[in-house]
């Protein structure tokens, strides 16, 4: 099987991008009435968890509010849940254009360093998400993906280098006779 071009692992990887794009897309068009769920019965989130309880009267804690879903915390989780869901419908974007030019096998257009950095700057976005959760409801998990966000933005700029250098090879190579 091909890696790049067309009908190749570049575009099959494209497809199931555009879907996770739409599943994104949809999911914040319905962000309000699904965190409103979670809210209204927040043992919906308990039917996720199969371990069973240890001891008789956990099940009673467990139908109370998770740790990281206070009561008053909705409108916060809303304008968090929008920022992060822009900033992977951002990311998803600029994939699909890159898996594009890689399927007309244009690797090093001037185009990829435009998006490789545009990546950077929606995971630094992220970063400044996740960075501002971490003030407010601080969880073990929002550490970590804030740390892991601050380094996939920087991993962003490096890559956004590396295509500049071979996009600029590749047009002297090109202009050489």
């Amino acid at each position: 099987m091909l890696i790049t071009g067309r009908r190749s692992l570049t575009t099959v990887l494209r497809l199931i991008l555009d879907l996770v794009l739409v599943l994104n897309l949809l999911t914040l068009i319905f962000l309000p009435f699904i965190l409103d769920a979670l809210y209204r019965d927040p043992g919906i989130l308990q039917q996720l968890d199969s371990s069973p309880a240890l001891w008789p009267d956990e099940a009673g804690l467990r139908s109370d509010y998770p740790s990281d879903l206070p009561p008053g915390s909705r409108p916060f989780y809303l304008v968090f849940l929008y920022a992060s869901g822009l900033g992977t419908v951002w990311i998803l974007a600029e994939g699909h254009f890159i898996l594009r030019r890689l399927e007309k096998n244009q690797p090093f257009a001037q185009q990829q360093v435009g998006s490789f950095r545009r990546v950077s700057l929606a995971f630094a976005w992220l970063t400044l998400v996740f960075a501002v959760k971490i003030v407010f409801y601080n969880t073990l998990l929002t550490m970590f993906c804030c740390g892991l966000f601050f380094v996939l933005a920087l991993i962003g700029l490096v890559l956004s280098e590396v295509f500049l250098n071979a996009w600029q090879v590749k047009t002297e190579n090109e202009l050489t006779v």
